[in-house]
């Protein structure tokens, strides 16, 4: 195997390691909810949460990117 296979065949296992990481994730998480902040952001949030904890989360988020939205 050559280094440019190499570093191929690492760049693949990485990209597939988190695809798989990924979708455990969205396993544990179960359903989401989109939820537009700005015309170029959303975000996923669980679709179990009540308005009121969706208002709170999205609230937070814009506080913590203040500068993006």
């Amino acid at each position: 195997m050559k280094k440019g296979e190499t570093m191929r065949s690492d760049a693949n296992l990485s990209s597939q390691l988190t695809k798989n990481a990924l979708k455990e994730h969205k396993k544990r998480v179960g359903e989401v909810v989109l939820v537009a902040i700005s015309p170029r952001t959303t975000i996923e949030l669980p679709a179990n949460l009540s308005q009121a904890e969706r208002d709170v989360r999205i609230e937070l988020y814009k506080k913590l990117h203040s500068s993006k939205v």
